[in-house]
């Protein structure tokens, strides 16, 4: 038997164990609120933007880990700052609610709240329904969820000042954004750029559509664009050791060059989906995808103006988790998270997550906790004699998009949470004996990374069945 069995056993062991010590403490996934949507109407849009670089100042003389691209990468240079954004969408003066946007490979639900309990007299002055983030999941950003320092030493790769750096920053661009906030009109328009996607992994399913939410204010002042693709931004590769948003900052500098607009980005259903191949050239290719993205939003012609209602719905659940390497991470802590036990999955564990639903005028959006496979999202997983598992459709959930009854619904992935990859059932497949540590390979000999990273065989489940719950209690 080799290390990585016995590591393999040795986990799981910790993982029941844990439950067990939960459920003695009382600690067991329950009835969660369910509180009603909230709805806001009014005559005009009220929108504000504010953005704060989040670099320290001893970058490159303090040991800091980059996130993305396997453990232990110190970072050596700056190429572009790591920044954090926020957009205030409210209606007159009666509510509203904050989306942020930053450059991070993620951001657990338990230190978010930490920004939401210190904006909690913000939320009360201002009427806001929520504070929700969207990560642009950058693997060139330090590490801020603790996977990718010296885990081999029981070591987070979080650097806590940098932490309390970030969190602070996350609160002043929500009550900034707020404070600048100015009438106008909002619109929301879509375009599609193929060329910008890449699916390393079948079956290939990509939904390649770039949409911008453009606010127009009425005093002629700075427009603001909250972009949504579906592509890692990790395209600088594995032996990149420079900060970098990656391609969301070229994005952003080509958009700023023709025009001067506030740009924000969330990433979609990004499970297995890369930025273009343009080129060999990994900084070239980075540009290339920014630039190629910017030129598109430049071009979006079909804007659709939106009626002055916003529903926002915020919707707390339980995943089961599996995954005894991830579980170990939280009880060593080297990343945050709220465990309960639970009577679902092979460890008896489960994750306290979110999701959001809302609703601009006519346009319904999703977030998600981390990385879905776009057939989780759209559809498209193959029949039994092509899929990993030799199994068919059958065995998984309902597509996302048919749950909700919206084929143009936006989905902003990689939000609120960063739980890893959610995998469709029938291309769900592990390492028979090293589950969650070796990657696995399935009947055509195709080894299968991403579920080393997920929380488990569940987690599309449980996405699926909350989306639907979520639903109900819209009364759709």
């Amino acid at each position: 038997m080799g290390f990585n069995e016995i590591a393999a056993k040795a986990v799981r062991k910790v993982g029941i164990k844990t439950s067990k010590k939960l459920r003695r403490k009382g600690i067991v996934a329950g009835d969660l609120p369910r509180p009603e949507p909230t709805v806001i109407k009014g005559e005009k849009y009220v929108c504000g933007y504010s953005v704060k670089e989040v670099m320290p100042a001893d970058v490159t003389a303090k040991t800091y880990w980059i996130a993305g691209h396997g453990i232990g990468h110190k970072i050596e240079r700056v190429h572009d700052p790591i920044t954090v954004s926020a957009m205030w969408i409210g209606a007159d003066d009666n509510g509203g609610y904050v989306h942020l946007a930053a450059d991070i490979i993620g951001l657990t639900n338990f230190e978010l709240n930490i920004v939401r309990e210190n904006l909690k007299d913000f939320m009360e002055e201002s009427k806001c329904a929520g504070v929700f983030l969207s990560f642009s999941h950058t693997h060139a950003g330090f590490d801020t969820v603790g996977y990718w320092g010296q885990l081999y030493k029981l070591q987070s790769g979080k650097d806590p000042e940098y932490m309390e750096l970030l969190l602070k920053s996350l609160e002043q661009v929500a009550r900034e954004a707020y404070a600048n906030r100015t009438e106008g009109k909002l619109y929301i328009g879509t375009i599609r750029v193929p060329e910008a996607q890449y699916d390393k992994r079948e079956p290939v399913v990509l939904h390649d559509v770039l949409t911008r939410t453009r606010f127009v204010p009425d005093n002629g002042s700075t427009e603001t664009w909250f972009m949504n693709f579906a592509a890692h931004p990790n395209t600088l590769g594995g032996g990149n050791r420079d900060v970098s948003a990656d391609y969301p900052y070229w994005l952003r500098k080509t958009i700023n060059e023709a025009k001067p607009v506030n740009v924000l980005f969330g990433a979609g259903a990004i499970g297995a989906v890369d930025p273009g191949y343009f080129c060999d050239d990994v900084v070239e290719r980075t540009r290339i995808q920014g630039e190629t993205l910017a030129k598109a939003a430049l071009e979006i012609d079909n804007d659709k103006e939106m009626p002055v209602e916003i529903t926002v719905l915020q919707h707390k659940y339980f995943s089961p988790v599996d995954n005894g390497l991830l579980a170990l991470m939280v009880t060593i802590g080297a990343v945050c998270g709220q465990r309960y036990a639970s009577d679902k999955g092979d460890l008896g564990l489960a994750l306290l997550t979110e999701m959001v639903y809302i609703k601009l005028g006519t346009q319904q959006i999703l977030m998600l906790p981390g990385e879905p496979f776009p057939e989780v999202v759209y559809g498209g997983a193959v029949e039994a004699d092509k899929s990993a598992t030799g199994r068919g459709t059958d065995i998984n959930p309902t597509p996302i998009i048919d749950v909700v009854g919206d084929k143009d619904l936006l989905v902003y992935a990689v939000s609120n949470d960063m739980t890893g990859y959610c995998v469709a059932p029938n291309d769900f497949v592990l390492h028979k004996t090293q589950p969650y540590i070796e990657q696995g390979k399935d009947v055509f000999d195709r080894r299968h990374y991403h579920e080393t990273n997920s929380l488990g065989y569940l987690t599309n489940e449980a996405i699926v069945e909350n989306v639907a719950e979520l639903m109900s209690r819209l009364g759709k």
